[in-house]
C-alpha cells in the first residue's frame, strides 16, 4: 500500500520547523539587541554591580574598625605599648597573637601619642618592615582618611618587593584621663580589601579599581594609571570609592566577536538540526516500514514471521508486542486446527471403534472355542497367537475409544508416593526384563489434583514409551518436585531420543515411529492431561534421551485457594 501522506515527512518538516526557527530568530534579534547592549551595561546593572561592590568595601572596612575599636577598650592594652616584655601582661599578648595571626593582618602596631612606633606584634603573615626589615618603616607621609575615632592611614600601595598594606588606628586613653597615651594599629593587607573587588563586571573590557588618596588600585593592591572611561560607584570613605575601567574597543570588540560566534552557530545548528532529523526520520520510516511488512506477511499466512527488535524504544515496544501477537495467534490457530482435527479424527475413531469391536469379541469367542476342541499342537499354537493378536486388537480399539470419547476428570487429592507405587508395580518388572533400571525420585509427600485413573493412564503411557525406547543397560526414572505453586512430574530415559524435525509431532494422533502400535498414546496423555488443567512439554537430545514434563495443580494450592475465597 502506498503511502500518500506520511506522518513521518510531516513529523521531519514540523520538528526541524519547530527547531530551526527559534535558533534564527535569536540570532537576527540579536543584532537589534546588540546596538543598545553598551548603553544597558552601562546603566542599571553596573550601577548594581558598584552598589554592592561599595558594600562589600565598606563593610570589610566597618569590619577592621570595630576589630581595633574592641582591642583599644580592652582592659590592660593601653599600658602594653610601654612595658617591656617581661612585665607584659600575659592574657594581653594571647589575645594580640591571636588577633595578629588573622589572614587579613600582618600584624599589630602600637604607636605613642606623637605617632611613633613603639611595639610590633607580628602575625603568621609578617614580613618586611617592621617585622623583619631593618628598613624605616615611615607614616608620617601616609594621608590619613577619618572615621570617627578611628583613622584610616594609607594605603601604601605594593613597590619594590613589598606587599601593599594600610593601617587602621585607633587612639589609646589613660585609665583616669581622656588624654591620648598612644595608638593601637592594625596593620592590614592591601590585597585583602582589595580581593573585595571581585572580578570582571561583565567582560574583559570592564576592569573594577579602588581609587584612594593615594592612587588608582586594582585587585591585587598594585597601583595602576587609568586610561580608559571610568564608571564611578558610590564612596565608602572620603576619597575612597570603586572603579570601573571601560575600554570601548575592546568591549565593543568582545561585542562583535559574540555576534560572529552566534551567527556561526545559528548556521552549523541548523544545518546540523536539518540532517538529524532527516536521519531520523529515515531511520523511523525503515522501522515502520518492517513493521508493515510483517503485518503483511501476518496478513498473507506467514505466521511463522518475525520482526526483529533493535533497542529498548517505543518502536522495539511495538515490534515486541507485535511478535508476542503473532506467536500467540499462530499457537491459537494450531490450538484450534488441531481442535477440529481431533474433533474430526476422535469421531471418527469412535464409529470404527464400534464397528470393529462387537465383530472382534465374535471373532475371540470362535478362536477360544476352537482352540478349546484342537487336539493338534501346531494348530492349538496357531489359535494361541491368533488369540493373542485379538486381545492387540482390542486393546487398539480400547485406545480409539478413549481418544475418541474420554471420559470427564473427577478429580481428587493424588498422593504422589502411592501413584509412583502403582506405577512401580506394573513398570519394574518390565524394566528388569529390558535389562533397565528403573527409579522414582522426588518429593514424594507431594499431593496432586486431578483424577486418579488419569493420572495413571498418563504416567503408565510415558513409562511404558520409555523403556520402550531405551536400550538394554539404560535408565528410566520418575521424577516429582514442585515449581511455582505446581507440581512438576518427569519421566526421563536414556534413549536415542527424537530428531528435532519430529518433536512437535510425536504427540499428533496416529502418529508413530514403532513398527508396532497406531500412536496414540502420547496424545491420549496430552489429552488427559489437558483436561486436569495440566500441561504436558518435551524435550529430547538426539543421542541422549527424552524428558516428558506434566505440570499438574497441588491439591494444597487448591485447599489454600478455596479457604480464601470464603
Amino acid at each position: 500500500m502506498a503511502i500518500e501522506k506520511s506522518i513521518v515527512r510531516r513529523y521531519l518538516i514540523l520538528s526541524v520547523l519547530a527547531s530551526t526557527l527559534p535558533v534564527l530568530s535569536i540570532g537576527l534579534l540579536y543584532d537589534r539587541f546588540t546596538s543598545n547592549a553598551l548603553e544597558q551595561l552601562l546603566g542599571e546593572k553596573i550601577s548594581t554591580h558598584l552598589t554592592a561592590t561599595a558594600n562589600r568595601l565598606g563593610a570589610y572596612v566597618e569590619a577592621r574598625r570595630y576589630q581595633v575599636e574592641t582591642l583599644a577598650n580592652y582592659p590592660g592594652i593601653a599600658g602594653f605599648a610601654g612595658a617591656g616584655a617581661r612585665h607584659a601582661n600575659s592574657e594581653v599578648a594571647a589575645l594580640l597573637q591571636i588577633e595578629s595571626d588573622l589572614p587579613d593582618l600582618y600584624g599589630i602596631l602600637f604607636f605613642d601619642a606623637d605617632g611613633r612606633l613603639q611595639r610590633a606584634v607580628p602575625g603568621q603573615a609578617a614580613s618586611g618592615p617592621p617585622y623583619w626589615a631593618d628598613r624605616p618603616f615611615d607614616t608620617a607621609r601616609l594621608p590619613v582618611t577619618v572615621l570617627g575615632d578611628t583613622q584610616i592611614l594609607g594605603p601604601k600601595p605594593a613597590a619594590d618587593g613589598d606587599s601593599g598594606w594600610l593601617l587602621v588606628r585607633h587612639p589609646l586613653h589613660g585609665k583616669q584621663s581622656e588624654q591620648i597615651t598612644g595608638y593601637i594599629a592594625l596593620h592590614v593587607r592591601l590585597a585583602s580589601l582589595t580581593e573585595q573587588l571581585g572580578g570582571n563586571a561583565v567582560v574583559d573590557a570592564l576592569q573594577p579599581l579602588l581609587r584612594t588618596p593615594v592612587a588608582d588600585i586594582n585587585t591585587v593592591g598594585n597601583a595602576v594609571s587609568v586610561k580608559g572611561q571610568v564608571i564611578v560607584g558610590p564612596e565608602i570613605l572620603p576619597g575612597w570609592r570603586p572603579l570601573l575601567e571601560v575600554e570601548s574597543t575592546g568591549l565593543l570588540k568582545a561585542f562583535a566577536l559574540e555576534r560572529r560566534a552566534l551567527l556561526v552557530a545559528v548556521l552549523v545548528s541548523a544545518v546540523l538540526i536539518v540532517f538529524l532529523f532527516y536521519r531520523l526520520a529515515q531511520l523511523l520510516r525503515r522501522r515502520i516500514g518492517l513493521l508493515l511488512s510483517g503485518a503483511q506477511a501476518i496478513a498473507s499466512g506467514q505466521l511463522e514471521h518475525r520482526i526483529v527488535e533493535h533497542g529498548s524504544d517505543e518502536i522495539a515496544a511495538v515490534s515486541h508486542a507485535f511478535n508476542a501477537m503473532s506467536g500467540k495467534l499462530k499457537e491459537y490457530l494450531d490450538r484450534a486446527v488441531r481442535m477440529e482435527k481431533l474433533a474430526v479424527l476422535g469421531e471418527f475413531a469412535t464409529g470404527i471403534a464400534h464397528e470393529i469391536r462387537n465383530p472382534l469379541a465374535a471373532i475371540k469367542t470362535s478362536v477360544q472355542a476352537l482352540a478349546r476342541r484342537e487336539h493338534d499342537p501346531k494348530r492349538a499354537q496357531l489359535l494361541a497367537e491368533m488369540d493373542g493378536e485379538i486381545d492387540r486388537l482390542a486393546r487398539v480399539v480400547s485406545d480409539l475409544l478413549d481418544f475418541g470419547r474420554p471420559r470427564h476428570p473427577l478429580p481428587g487429592a493424588v498422593p504422589v508416593r502411592e501413584l509412583f507405587r502403582r506405577i512401580s508395580a506394573v513398570i519394574e518388572p518390565q524394566a528388569q526384563e529390558r535389562g533397565l533400571h528403573f527409579g522414582c525420585q522426588g518429593n514424594p509427600e507431594l499431593t496432586l489434583w486431578a483424577d486418579p485413573d488419569h493420572l495413571l493412564q498418563i504416567l503408565l503411557n510415558l513409562a511404558l514409551n520409555a523403556v520402550q525406547a531405551t536400550p538394554s543397560g539404560g535408565a528410566v526414572l520418575l521424577r516429582a518436585c514442585a515449581v511455582d505453586g505446581q507440581a512438576a512430574i518427569e519421566a526421563s530415559d536414556t534413549g536415542c531420543g527424537i530428531p528435532g524435525e519430529l518433536l512437535e509431532r510425536v504427540s499428533e494422533p496416529f502418529f508413530t515411529t514403532k513398527t508396532r502400535g497406531v500412536g496414540l498414546g502420547l496424545s491420549i496423555s496430552r489429552q488427559l492431561c489437558e483436561l486436569n488443567a495440566g500441561v504436558m512439554t518435551l524435550d529430547s537430545t538426539p543421542g541422549h534421551g527424552t524428558v516428558v514434563r506434566i505440570l499438574l495443580p497441588l491439591a494444597q494450592t487448591l485447599h489454600h485457594a478455596d479457604h480464601s475465597d470464603h
